[in-house]
């Protein structure tokens, strides 16, 4: 073996650190390693070109110029055993007094190291990457990157070694150097080699180096085959689909402007059919998100044309804009090549396997979904991410047997917990967890988990003091209308300078309680009563009158309303030392109430609190709010030919006003002529104005 093979071994052993080495196998095998070691060390025993190999009792295990991960060893063990371990640590101590000079990695030194192996996987050439996944492993890879939330979607840290976080889905690999297979996992994932092509691309465009978009597909060999003209297949595949694409955007486009053209109070059940033949067509064009959009449309007109409560024109018209809107950012990334996939959407949402999970169990809910449906919600904090996530347990309302508050105290769902119930307050360590990319864990019975104390949990939360920072924060989040939903980013733990005193208003069975911040801002927690909610409104009434000491934090999640977002509480974190978690719902409740008093019909329940100015500094201006109204009420009257003259002045009026007012989006949208895609244009425009103004929280996502 060459002196150069060698070398190149004990620096990348150098590198390897306990973390490393339990991410190549696992604790188990590491420390039976190490024990072994205490009797007899690995020596090399053969020296070749393309190998070396090293004796470690009755065992042989060898190295090649991939690097010590894809080592061997001649037990029958399969894949990383504890002589492969002890063998690799037996060369990293022949290495150590080449690095006797380096009593422990500095900051400087670790900063070098990242950089040295930054520069590493940057020269790895492209086509070794095509190599190791393959043409369709390397594609997927190159698509996985281009959907990526550069650089939060990417975490890139270490000291002796680089290690690579990706977010979604959560997987971390270590790279010690070598090429694109070194670098090593630390949980099993299906189709590896594709995971560790898209690590390598993502650092490269998170360092500003070129990302080589993939080889075009070849033609399929179908293709020449002759088999008539009515039944000759198409030339390419993706061409064939990419104008199928077209037909469909101009299709959807269409029956748009129809719609405008109709007037949304004129709608026809033929118009419903439309909407719903089109979201047929939408999912079989792989558009999944476009499909769910008009499959909500042709809902909506249904409830139009049954005249049913929760049918609003002016909503309809928002969810057109949306779809409006949609098709035209499809249409720009497909002429790019490269559609988001948060513009695509998914068929499915999908699960992958995390390393362990470490979580403090924050409370529970019970609900019950408008499709009828019914389930029990964990909620969990992570203090190593700075993140909620949430594990549901659901089921259709009429299966009987399943009650979700009975289920906050039945075993499950996962191995090692005894019901939902014990998480509360605790610290949750999740073995073999799943979890999609919103964050949300899978009830999968292969999960074990492990509780233990939580201590002071306020020292683990992130709490938000300030409501003005909560607005802007919500709205940062939210600023684009077709970003990917991310329902778990509502979640908030707040810190209130003071609890106001909660009042049950019968009239809306809404249970309003103010949270007041240290400017005198006010920010409404609500709930509306329901079977699911009863104990939490008793408990809230019960809680104020106590008057909560100094410290204490609410958990809940925000939801807009008329504007100003509300907080949906979910539990109380106590002052004090114990820092005891105070889930809302599953509590006793005290023996009488407001709530109870109204809903026995025995007293009357005072008004909630008006909600005060807060949603002042998020408000709309005044000409923004006049050109909603005025695209709102023409689209429910329709666009018709004789007044578009009538139109065209009022149109040139607004565009005056937006100008003046400093809207130059909404301006230039109403520079063009009357018609209805302008029209879904400007309402499309509003929308993401207000979005951008800390308001449209109520727009449809």
């Amino acid at each position: 073996m060459t002196a150069g093979l060698k070398d190149r071994l004990l620096e990348q052993l150098r590198r390897f650190d306990e973390d490393a080495f339990v991410a190549l196998a696992n604790k188990g095998l590491l420390r039976r390693a190490q024990k072994d070691l205490e009797k007899q060390a690995a020596t090399i025993s053969a020296e070749a070109q393309d190998r070396l190999e090293l004796r470690f009792g009755e065992h042989t295990i060898r190295f090649d110029a991939r690097g010590p991960a894809q080592a061997s060893c001649s037990c029958p063990a399969a894949g990383v055993c504890q002589h492969i371990l002890a063998a690799m640590i037996s060369l990293q101590r022949m290495a150590a007094p080449a690095a006797a000079d380096d009593d422990a990695p500095s900051a400087a030194g670790g900063s070098n190291a990242q950089a040295d192996l930054s520069a590493a996987l940057l020269a790895i050439p492209q086509a070794a990457l095509e190599r190791h996944a393959g043409a369709a492993g390397y594609r997927w890879a190159w698509q996985f990157v281009q959907d990526l939330d550069l650089p939060d979607d990417l975490g890139l840290g270490g000291d002796t070694h680089l290690v690579i976080d990706l977010k979604r889905p959560r997987l971390r690999l270590r790279y010690m150097g070598g090429g694109v297979d070194a670098l090593i996992p630390d949980t099993e994932t299906k189709q590896l080699a594709k995971y560790q092509v898209a690590a390598v691309l993502a650092c490269r465009q998170a360092l500003g180096a070129d990302v080589m978009p993939p080889p075009a597909r070849a033609k399929p060999k179908t293709a020449a085959l002759d088999l008539g003209k009515d039944h000759a297949l198409p030339e390419d595949v993706d061409n064939a689909e990419a104008a199928s694409r077209v037909r469909l955007r101009a299709s959807v486009q269409q029956v748009l402007q129809d719609c405008l053209q109709l007037g949304l109070s004129h709608l026809s059940p033929a118009m419903r059919d439309r909407f719903a033949t089109l979201a047929v067509w939408a999912q079989g064009a792989q558009y999944h998100r476009l499909a769910l959009l008009l499959r909500r449309v042709a809902d909506h007109v249904e409830l139009l044309l049954e005249r049913a409560a929760g049918a609003d024109e002016h909503r309809l018209f928002d969810e057109l804009a949306l779809v409006h809107g949609l098709l035209g950012a499809l249409a720009s990334a497909d002429a790019k090549g490269a559609a988001p996939a948060h513009l695509v959407g998914r068929s499915r949402s999908e699960y992958a396997a995390a390393s362990t999970l470490e979580l403090i169990g924050v409370g529970a809910s019970a609900w019950r979904s408008a499709s009828g449906y019914v389930g029990l919600t964990m909620m969990f904090w992570s203090p190593e991410e700075q993140r909620f996530f949430s594990c549901t347990d659901a089921r259709a309302e009429l299966q009987r047997g399943f009650d979700p508050l009975a289920r906050y105290k039945a075993p499950g769902p996962w191995s090692g917990l005894g019901a939902p119930q014990q998480a509360t307050g605790r610290r949750v360590r999740l073995v073999s967890a799943q979890v999609n990319a919103q964050g949300r864990l899978s009830g999968s019975d292969t999960t074990h988990v492990t509780l233990q104390p939580a201590g002071a949990l306020a020292t683990h939360l992130q709490p938000i003091a300030d409501w003005a920072d909560l607005l802007e924060r919500r709205a940062h989040a939210r600023r684009s209308l077709l970003a990917e939903p991310q329902p778990l980013q509502d979640w908030v733990t707040l810190a209130p300078a003071r609890f106001g005193a909660a009042r049950f208003d019968p009239i809306r069975q809404t249970l309003a309680w103010p949270l007041v911040d240290a400017a005198d801002r006010v920010l409404h927690a609500e709930l509306v009563y329901s079977p699911f909610t009863e104990h939490a409104i008793q408990r809230i009434e019960r809680l104020q009158a106590d008057s909560l000491p100094p410290g204490t934090l609410l958990i809940g999640r925000l939801r807009p309303a008329d504007g100003a977002p509300v907080l949906e509480p979910l539990s109380l974190v106590r002052g004090g030392s114990d820092n005891q978690i105070d889930a809302l719902q599953f509590d006793d409740a005290p023996a009488s109430s407001w709530a109870s008093k109204w809903r026995q019909l025995m007293g009357r329940g005072a008004e909630a609190p008006a909600l005060d100015a807060m949603a002042s500094a998020a408000a709309a201006p005044r000409d923004l709010l006049a050109l909603r109204h005025w695209l709102r009420e023409r689209a429910e009257r329709g666009l018709a030919e004789d007044a578009v003259a009538a139109l065209d002045r009022d149109r040139e009026a607004h565009r005056q006003r937006c100008e003046a007012a400093g809207l130059t989006a909404l301006a230039q949208v109403l520079g063009r002529p009357v018609c209805a895609s302008q029209w879904l244009a400007a309402n499309y425009v509003c929308l993401q104005t207000e979005r951008l103004l800390g308001r449209g929280d109520d727009a449809p996502a």
